[in-house]
């Protein structure tokens, strides 16, 4: 992945509909105050709060096993995701909306800020597996006149 170059990309739900669900109403919600989104009948479940201070990307992890949301507390962060069997094609969202990932999708969040919080649900025992990167991925913003 030398020379990777990434652009981070909107979540919107067409485009992250590969790696999971953004956490929101539905346009064809059949009720305007709730809406089961997601459910998992296999696991229990746990909340946490995960604190992102690192700025590069040093490996990607996935869960086979668990769904995993990601819900903005603080500060700003990049979500960066690849599908179970194209660990190649790396996408960077701006992860400035609450999404949950599918069982098996790669992932890694680093900071924009100096570190961002974020409320995670997942499995109660999540296994993981993790995959080097060649080359860390970080970000830098620059301005465009």
């Amino acid at each position: 992945m030398a020379g990777l170059t990434l652009t981070l990309e909107p979540i919107t739900r067409e485009r992250f509909a590969p790696f999971g669900r953004l956490i929101a109403f539905s346009e064809q919600s059949p009720d305007e105050r709730f809406e089961v989104l997601l459910t998992e009948d296999a696991q229990p479940w746990r909340i946490a709060v995960f604190r992102v201070r690192q700025h590069k990307a040093e490996r990607l992890e996935c869960h086979p096993g668990s769904m995993e949301s990601f819900e903005p507390m603080a500060g700003a962060g990049i979500l960066l995701c690849a599908e179970p069997h194209t660990l190649h094609e790396i996408h960077a969202f701006l992860l400035d909306t609450p999404v949950c990932l599918y069982k098996g999708v790669w992932h890694e969040v680093i900071a924009l800020s100096q570190e961002a919080l974020y409320k995670i649900t997942e499995n109660r025992e999540v296994s993981s597996q993790f995959h080097p990167l060649e080359h860390p991925l970080g970000f830098q913003i620059q301005n465009i006149e």
